[in-house]
């Protein structure tokens, strides 16, 4: 039978298809790139705010429309959205014949194979190293999943309730995993969990920790690049830092979600740290790592904000100047302590001013961008587009499919997946150009 797949949401997501992907291969299952060639369709939804809800429920009635062309026998959905509206779905889609929840993912051979229509559990399982994990990123970068559900309690999320408690993979695994992904050709590593700093606290075991792992991972021949996404700014310690500012492995980059910078709002949101430990802790990452990339988020229009509360947050990206900023407007998500809160703000207001604060970083990028002119960099090579004649690539200061790109105009071949020396000539708000340097 030929499946296809269609995976949406946040890498974490995507390494749970990657999971996916593999177990049906191993029974014999056959992919195809094409979806009206394929008998059995998994969409792996998310469900973390409305705009997710939206696209995945527009996927799977999009998809379902395959089923009436006669080629689609079974459309499955795994993920978020099954695990969160369990019992609920089934009625809204018809046209689905599993659902799989967050915490049965790893079952879907069988469960594909069965008559059980919906398939939810308290999510308790994390991949190892042994499952039949395929990498679906290009050979030369992976994404290593070190951690599966959350123990914070932020107001805004509802991840806790979809994914469960923490569960964290031992640093025996992960150094396996990943010694098989640099086997099959990635060079880049780029950790993800709903929390990296707090990897391994569930496990109260005082060796397990995210300091140690990454004393680990640099061992690892071929493995050149290490980036780490979701770090809190309460657990970042003093040996964190450290390590990254000495080993050369460990980029320069963290992605730290701050959310706000109003000590009300940060109050409200429940996220441990005040205006005063954030700062504090970003003059220290300056201060020690001087080369950091530091990219963070916020949300706007989260309840009760006043228009002074969104003035002190306008001001403070204003003067921090991050490298990447990511805005979302807040969602007034059911079950979670903010979505009961009052003065509840309109849509058009949260709109307002998301647009405000990108225009700001747009402003602050290019400006940024503008003083790296004439330096020069190392670019990891990713594709070549013929028709534009360039070549397109990133640095370490840019993650996969979140940040910009560097467009290299070159007279030499240059292999893809491979690292080359570049000089920045040109910058836009969100991407560079650049030139091989000559040896």
């Amino acid at each position: 039978m030929k499946f296809h797949f269609i995976t949406l949401g946040c890498p974490k997501n995507r390494v749970d298809s990657e999971v996916m992907f593999g177990s049906l291969l191993q029974h014999q299952y056959e992919y195809t790139q094409n979806p009206k060639e394929a008998e059995l369709i998994i969409v792996n939804s998310c469900s973390f705010i409305e705009d997710a809800k939206k696209e995945s429920v527009d996927t799977i009635l999009n998809i379902s429309e395959l089923k009436k062309e006669g080629t689609l026998k079974k459309l499955v959905v795994a993920g978020c959205l099954a695990q969160r509206y369990q019992g609920k779905v089934e009625e809204l889609f018809p046209e689905v014949d599993h659902f799989i929840g967050t915490g049965e993912y790893y079952k879907i051979a069988s469960i594909v194979e069965s008559e059980a229509r919906g398939n939810y559990s308290i999510p308790s399982y994390i991949h190892s190293y042994e499952a039949p994990r395929i990498n679906s990123m290009p050979f030369y970068t992976a994404y290593l999943k070190l951690t599966e559900g959350c123990d914070r309690k932020c107001a805004f999320c509802i991840i806790p309730k979809i994914r469960g408690k923490q569960k964290s993979q031992s640093i025996e695994n992960l150094v396996i995993e990943t010694q098989a992904l640099a086997n099959q050709g990635a060079t880049e590593l780029n950790l993800i969990g709903q929390d990296l700093t707090s990897y391994g606290t569930d496990l109260r075991d005082q060796k397990t920790n995210l300091e140690n792992l990454l004393k680990e991972l640099v061992k690892i021949k071929n493995i050149k690049w290490i980036r780490l996404l979701y770090c809190y700014p309460d657990r970042i310690s003093d040996e964190f830092i450290n390590l990254m500012k000495n080993e050369e492995k460990i980029c320069k980059y963290i992605d730290m979600p701050l959310q706000h910078i109003d000590d009300e709002i940060l109050k409200s949101m429940r996220r441990g740290v005040n205006s005063t430990k954030i700062k504090t802790l970003i003059e220290c990452l300056r201060k020690k790592i001087p080369n950091l990339t530091l990219r963070t988020s916020f949300i706007t229009g989260y309840p009760e904000e006043t228009e002074e509360q969104f003035k002190t947050l306008y001001a403070f990206i204003k003067e921090m100047e991050f490298d990447r900023v990511g805005v979302f407007t807040f969602s007034q998500e059911e079950d979670t302590h903010a979505a009961t809160l009052s003065n509840q703000l309109p849509q058009k207001l949260k709109l307002q001013r998301k647009e405000k604060l990108m225009m700001l970083q747009s402003e602050i990028s290019l400006k940024k961008h503008q003083k790296l002119i004439g330096q020069k960099t190392q670019v990891l090579i990713e594709n070549w587009d013929e028709k534009k004649k360039y070549y397109k690539g990133r640095n370490e200061s840019q993650a996969p499919e979140i940040d910009g790109n560097i467009f290299i105009q070159s007279p030499q071949k240059l292999d893809i997946g491979q690292y080359y020396p570049a000089i920045i000539h040109k910058a836009y708000s969100y991407d560079l150009m650049a030139t091989i340097k000559k040896s």
